[in-house]
């Protein structure tokens, strides 16, 4: 982590981008900068499209309303477009990191995450941070040339939200969580990418400001559609939260040097169930949405350098995220009503890699292209590509997708052979 003591990172300017393959020049009528062709890369690619079949908090089977990995992104993009302007950074680059944020993300959110995780922990281990960045230098294939996007180096390094190697040291120091960060296959990359930025350990500007814009989106949307959901109701808001709550609070604020009390997250939480309840008695069917524009603009406008080093909003309103998070994550997200659909998804994805995993008889099992790197591996003997491919091919998954090809193993009647796969 950044400390106020290291050196202040800058702006990254499309006039410096750089990519790891270069490509021939631009046809004079393409006015586009680099970091723009970055984003139109990342929009155009499969991963970004697959996103909106994934789940943010609800399952995309729970009905249209509800965000998905998609729509999340694109709201990430427009707050930290804004934040970009006001700070001055290239809001293209900022709006291209934000967008491929969440690329790596598996099927059935956070759980869908551990489960992998789990299933890859004796062969390099799996992290959605991580996964992000081997999609668009590995996976996606954009050009005969290169494989991956050919991003810029300037965007790749605003991805890289945890710069820890993902080796087996580190996996074996979290015996019971993930480890944040890049493949061990990637480290030369990453080592080349941050030597050419000259971002080293830090996070990048763009970085940072994908990251504060993230929880902003984060801790607000999931609030409107919990709401929505009828998970949460203003009077759980102004309930006594319970002690793990405010200890989770405290853990995320333990950069700022500063802890909090329960009274704090209480009246905090408290006081947004005021306002949502006055503005509701103005307007039953805007009240919510002008809360959440409210709040949106609150915890923009103070986004700064802060004095923990990083760009954040300000302490009073970090508070307030925190707060929002912590009880989100402890009313809805361990919900039973949410648990169970998750267990749900941790149990397709764990019988899915056991039958992709049987050698020669998993061959056909796979769609081809997944299908002839899988063979290739078996092949040469090769465990932890074996597993890989295995990885690869359930993280690109859509929920819905994961259970039809679930269904289509498993279920008698269910599945077609027109069903493309």
């Amino acid at each position: 982590m950044q400390t106020e003591h290291e050196d202040v990172v800058t702006p990254a300017r499309a006039s410096d981008a750089v990519r790891h393959t270069p490509e021939p020049a631009r046809a004079a009528t393409d006015q586009r900068s680099e970091f723009e062709h970055d984003r139109s890369r990342i929009i155009h690619s499969a991963a970004f499209r697959r996103l909106q079949g994934k789940t943010q908090v609800f399952g995309i089977y729970e009905g249209d309303f509800f965000r998905t990995r998609l729509t999340h992104s694109l709201e990430v993009a427009q707050i930290a477009k804004g934040i970009a302007l006001a700070l001055g950074a290239d809001p293209d680059l900022v709006e291209a990191v934000c967008l491929a944020h969440d690329l790596g993300h598996p099927p059935f959110g956070h759980n869908g995450e551990r489960t992998l995780h789990a299933l890859m922990r004796a062969h390099g281990g799996f992290e959605g941070n991580a996964q992000t960045l081997r999609i668009v230098t590995r996976l996606e294939q954009k050009h005969a040339d290169y494989a991956g996007l050919n991003l810029t180096y300037q965007t790749l390094d605003g991805m890289l939200k945890y710069k820890t190697c993902i080796d087996a040291t580190a996996i074996a120091k979290a015996p019971r969580g993930l480890v944040k960060g890049f493949y061990a296959e990637d480290r030369a990359l990453v080592e080349a990418l941050t030597r050419q930025t000259g971002s080293g350990q830090q996070r990048s500007l763009e970085c940072q400001i994908m990251d504060v814009a993230d929880d902003i989106a984060y801790s607000v949307h999931d609030l409107e559609d919990s709401l929505k959901a009828g998970l949460l109701t203003p009077s759980d808001l102004r309930r006594l939260p319970p002690t793990r709550v405010v200890r989770a609070v405290n853990t995320r604020l333990a950069a700022w040097g500063q802890t909090i009390t329960e009274n704090t997250v209480h009246s905090e939480l408290a006081q947004i169930a005021d306002r949502l309840e006055q503005l509701e008695q103005r307007s039953l069917q805007a009240g919510r949405k002008m809360l959440i524009r409210d709040l949106i603009h609150e915890f923009v406008s103070p986004v700064a350098g802060q004095s923990h080093g990083l760009i954040d909003t300000d302490f009073p309103n970090r508070v307030r995220i925190e707060a929002l998070k912590a009880f989100e994550s402890y009313k809805v997200i361990n919900n039973p009503r949410v648990t169970t659909l998750g267990h749900k998804g941790k149990e397709v994805l764990q019988r899915l890699f056991a039958v992709l995993d049987q050698g020669q008889e998993s061959i056909g099992l796979f769609p081809e292209d997944h299908g002839e790197h899988y063979e290739n591996a078996l092949l040469n003997g090769d465990e932890v590509t074996r597993k890989r491919v295995i990885c690869d091919f359930l993280a690109g998954m859509t929920d819905s997708y994961a259970l039809r090809f679930y269904s289509r193993l498993f279920v008698p009647g269910e599945g077609s052979f027109y069903e493309m796969l």
